[in-house]
């Protein structure tokens, strides 16, 4: 149950308060958080004038790759879309998987498709927050 009043939100009983300080709260932590990004050509290559907090990227083999981050990522949140460097030009469309890389804490794990289905070689962005 909850039980509004003007300028909180109070909780019934049994029940966590998420009023004024609860959300100040959340907001200074949401604050405190950083992003890191990274563009990276099909051929594997970082992009360097675009990304920030990336230290490599690593083409595995065909539309598998490798980012690294010169800080831990492994408790942030991973966002990744099919994309080229620059800002002239259209990638073609596809799909593409983020996750954190085996055995590191500062690597991502990115695999690249066509709209097939198929692994093929596509630029990408990627951004973590953590």
């Amino acid at each position: 149950m909850t039980i509004e009043t003007p300028g909180e939100v109070v909780n019934g009983p049994g029940e966590a308060f998420n009023g004024p300080a609860a959300a100040s709260s959340d907001s200074a932590a949401a604050l405190a958080q950083q992003i890191e990004r990274a563009v990276v050509a099909a051929d594997g290559t970082l992009v360097a004038g675009q990304s920030s907090g990336a230290t490599s990227a690593t083409k595995l083999s065909v539309g598998t790759y490798q980012v690294c981050f010169n800080v831990p990522i492994t408790n942030g949140t991973y966002v990744a879309s099919i994309g080229i460097p620059g800002n002239v030009g259209t990638s073609a469309p596809g799909e593409i998987t983020v996750v954190g890389r085996f055995n590191t804490n500062n690597c991502l794990f990115i695999r690249t498709f066509n709209s097939a289905g198929a692994l093929e070689d596509r630029g990408f962005h990627v951004h973590v927050a953590h």
